[in-house]
């Protein structure tokens, strides 16, 4: 079971190759939009995003068909198999005028850090994999292995492969993380900070790559966005490289279109700001759908646009993600795959076009959907609270039956020893234990003086519409 920390959400600094039209958090009418209504054959287009599900591979709601696509993983040749749910891949092809189904002629994933976890801070949710700082989030998937699934289960030492996006400190916010054997070699992607032609070095955050004896494709420059590969370390923490590759931007045709959901890095103006690398501009046109954030740095978008005869991306809409600060876990009580909704624990709940969902049960279904979620399923979900007292999913995942159940959420309705989230009735006990923001044992006393409007996290058996709390934690706001 996964324990969310504070959400951002994730996604790829590396571009490399023109991809996909990837569909924004809507469906197919802003798809059309961008696309045009009149011409019925396949556009050119480009996007880059986390893998949502198979069948062939979905970004963001839209199905890319794979037959005959080239596709690579860290440089290899590849199939689709190879690839999981949460990696952030690029795909370049056409997509059709339905704005739903497309077909992909390349299809490339990148870890972002590859190598021995150096240390583990669960209280910050983060981690250091190669001088790269991780951040754990709400909606970060695990490889199985790691147990628990969550930033408790990563343990300092144990090779792992992290993929996400940057944000605008360079840390890497991380939408899967993976266990690799202990003999796979190292890999960073990143933009160079420091770079000495004289030395053969360059800088990546906290790393310190020397490439004297490596093969470097490309032009090496400060700013540019690389991949680093070797095989071994100095004994100062160095990467001795073997391969150095800068990665080209989108690098998209004139009114081309294009679909990135990223972190904003860099902010001149709320028309004026770089994506995933990406200078994108807006205009009186642009539609934003802001849902009360406010444009900025390290805030996560998706832009969907065409680009200019300057590679600039002019958005025509741009939707910040929503953070996914909620969580239940729990059996299925009703689904209506039709129209994308189920209810757990009593909560009404919405699938989005663009979740991630995952079968970590025994069943193990690659193509699973939301139409293979049965009633009596046991779920965890992580999530948007909105409007109260539902849920709208980032990531679902489905697990083996289990008697516990979970909320996660803002705690209204306080009246010791009971309280609400999610609409869910929370029962406390003489038996139920309280833990405060810092992680130590509290009292109930303490809890309920803090509890209202505060952030909690409850885990207990579910029945007759009321959660018996067995743990209760608050959260860091």
């Amino acid at each position: 079971m996964r324990t969310p920390t504070a959400l951002t959400r994730r996604f790829v600094t590396s571009l490399s190759a023109a991809l996909l039209l990837l569909s924004a958090c809507g469906g197919s009418t802003d798809l059309a939009g961008i696309q045009g209504t009149g011409s019925p054959s396949p556009a050119s287009a480009s996007a880059v995003g986390p893998i949502t599900g198979f069948g062939s591979i979905f970004v963001g709601g839209v199905e890319y068909s794979t037959a005959g696509a080239q596709i690579s993983s860290d440089g290899q040749a590849a199939s689709e198999t190879q690839l999981n749910i949460g990696q952030v891949v690029t795909i370049s092809g056409t997509v059709n005028n339905d704005g739903k189904t497309g077909t992909a002629t390349q299809v490339t994933f990148n870890g972002d850090a590859q190598g021995p976890v150096a240390s583990v801070d669960s209280a910050a949710g983060s981690f250091v994999v190669l001088g790269q700082t991780v951040r754990v989030t709400a909606a970060t998937l695990f490889d199985s292995t790691i147990q628990p699934t969550d930033i408790t289960g990563v343990q300092p030492g144990s090779v792992v492969e992290v993929s996400g996006l940057a944000d605008a400190t360079g840390a890497i916010v991380a939408s899967r993380v993976d266990v690799k054997p202990s003999a796979s070699g190292f890999q960073v992607r990143g933009v160079v900070q420091g770079l000495d032609g004289t030395g053969h070095t360059l800088q990546i955050n906290g790393l310190t790559v020397d490439y004297s004896s490596a093969t470097v494709t490309g032009t090496l420059a400060k700013g540019s966005t690389v991949v680093v590969q070797g095989t071994s370390l100095t004994s100062a923490g160095a990467l001795l490289a073997t391969h150095v590759e800068v990665l080209p931007g989108l690098g998209a045709a004139a009114n081309q279109r294009a679909n990135i959901d990223g972190i904003i890095t860099t902010f001149t103006s709320s028309s004026d700001f770089v994506v995933d690398g990406q200078h994108v501009t807006t205009d009186a046109n642009t539609n934003m759908v802001l849902h009360g954030a406010t444009l900025g740095p390290n805030l996560e978008v998706d832009v969907m646009g065409q680009f200019n005869a300057a590679g600039t991306l002019l958005a025509q809409k741009v939707e910040a993600k929503p953070q996914s600060a909620s969580l239940i876990a729990g059996t299925v009580d009703a689904a209506t795959p039709s129209s994308n909704m189920l209810t757990v624990l009593g909560v009404p709940i919405t699938v989005s076009p663009s979740a991630e969902l995952e079968d970590r049960s025994n069943q193990h279904v690659r193509m699973f959907r939301i139409a293979d979620v049965r009633v009596g399923d046991y779920v965890q979900i992580d999530g948007t609270e909105s409007p109260p007292g539902t849920l709208t999913v980032a990531v679902l995942e489905r697990e083996n039956a289990a008697s516990r159940s979970m909320v996660r959420g803002l705690v209204v309705n306080v009246a010791q020893p009971n309280f609400s989230i999610l609409g869910v009735t929370v029962v406390t006990t003489a038996q139920t234990r309280f833990i405060g923001t810092g992680g130590a044992a509290t009292d109930g006393t303490t809890f309920f003086s803090l509890a209202l409007n505060h952030t909690a996290q409850v885990s207990g058996t579910f029945a007759n519409g009321v959660l018996t709390a067995d743990q209760v934690r608050l959260e860091n706001q």
